[in-house]
């Protein structure tokens, strides 16, 4: 019998629900607004959160320092993988390295793969010193414990190709010797390889391209680690002191600026984001709370003849706020699951939209901002749907009846 009671109330509510369609229709609509932006705005703060995090932990170095002018090349190289080639000559790392503060000192040479007539793939070629490295080997020492051979590359997480493959660039194959994970940085979009086949790429770039070769023994950047008891903003002033900042013809580049810029655009972005979910919650909140005010209004008869059955003031409160509850469970059900579907395809190009370092979350993650999403959702309706309630079980049958009102 309890079961039976139980049914007959989950089915008045079903009954009411459906017995207004296109107002149940754009109430569900309403609150799947709500959970789409919600759930999107959530995946795309956190995908830029988890980027910036992997730039942080990626760069290793604490100065960076590149030919004139090119400064802005190297934050698209590490933050989106946008090749470029640039060089500078071989003797500032030993200028570089008699500065005092500076524990360590490794050069890397980048080579553009930009003609698809020539390599199998645009990408950013990187060139690094194993004997001296400190940004990459970290890296990728756990997938690759060995040295690299002058035929062998290490790809990024967003480049086709798998351990053993072949790939060619510049009419020379390599063969690929492991495959990183994915970090949210440009290092996903760019190939590795040890110094001395980096300068043979870039040769063979110049041969098959018609421009004009590298520098003997050039490389791109330095990287540079500061001494313990020194700062990067004090070594770069005595850079700029010692080699005449602005005629030199070399830039030092802070890492933590870097960082620091890329985490103010985050900053924006969460702002963004979070101005727009608390408007359209305080939107959604208001209408809704106007719907099922009218809603209940309407239903004045109806309710006095459910209290004159038997109904208690508590259920019939409760009949109001599980169909409340119904609209705003799949309304953000709907929302949560036209994001993921409009997200996940193509998070590459979300990242390349926001203009910053971009990683997918983890499952829990996505499980977490989901089950945030479905729940803010989930309470906004019963909430909305409130004070209805409280009149509802305030009002007596007879009156209800009679009157047709609450």
């Amino acid at each position: 019998m309890m079961e039976e009671g139980r049914m007959t109330f989950w089915g008045i509510a079903l009954c009411n629900l459906k017995r207004r369609p296109f107002r149940t229709a754009c109430l569900v609509t309403l609150v799947a607004a709500l959970a789409f932006v919600l759930f999107s705005g959530s995946q795309i703060t956190g995908s830029a959160s988890n980027g910036v995090d992997g730039l942080s932990k990626r760069l290793g170095a604490d100065i960076l320092i590149v030919p004139k002018g090119y400064d802005q090349k190297l934050e698209g190289i590490l933050l989106r993988g946008e090749p470029s080639a640039f060089y500078l000559d071989a003797s500032w790392i030993e200028k570089i390295a008699g500065i005092e503060g500076i524990e360590a000192v490794s050069p890397q040479l980048f080579v553009a793969s930009l003609n698809s007539y020539c390599c199998s793939v645009p990408l950013q070629l990187i060139g690094y010193e194993q004997s001296t490295d400190f940004i990459v080997e970290p890296w990728i020492k756990t997938a690759l414990p060995k040295a690299l051979a002058d035929d062998e590359i290490v790809i990024g997480g967003l480049i086709s190709g798998r351990t053993g493959d072949k790939i060619t660039f510049f009419g020379r194959e390599y063969r690929i010797a492991a495959k990183m994970g994915n970090t949210g940085t440009g290092f996903d979009a760019s190939v590795f390889m040890n110094m001395d086949a980096a300068r043979v790429a870039a040769s063979d770039c110049a041969e098959k391209t018609g421009a004009a070769p590298p520098p003997d023994g050039s490389v791109s950047s330095l990287a540079v680690i500061v001494a313990e008891g020194f700062t990067a903003s004090g070594v770069t002033g005595r850079i700029n002191n010692e080699f005449d900042y602005g005629n030199s013809g070399v830039v030092p580049v802070a890492a933590k600026k870097i960082v620091d810029g890329v985490s103010g655009g985050l900053r924006a972005l969460t702002g963004f984001f979070g101005a727009l979910s608390a408007i359209l919650w305080a939107v959604s909140l208001l209408v809704l709370c106007i719907a099922f005010s009218v809603m209940s209004n309407e239903r004045k008869r109806e309710f006095g003849i459910l209290r004159s059955l038997g109904f208690t003031r508590k259920r019939l409160a409760a009949l109001v706020l599980l169909e409340s509850g119904a609209i705003s469970l799949a309304g953000g059900a709907i929302g949560i699951l036209l994001s993921a579907v409009m997200l996940l395809p193509f998070q590459t190009y979300i990242g390349e939209a926001v203009n910053m370092p971009y990683m997918q979350p983890t499952p829990a993650q996505f499980a977490a901002t989901a089950a945030f999403a479905l729940l803010l959702s989930f309470v906004t309706g019963p909430l909305a749907s409130l004070p209805p309630a409280v009149k509802i079980g305030r009002s007596d049958a007879y009156t209800a009846i009679r009157e047709g009102g609450l």
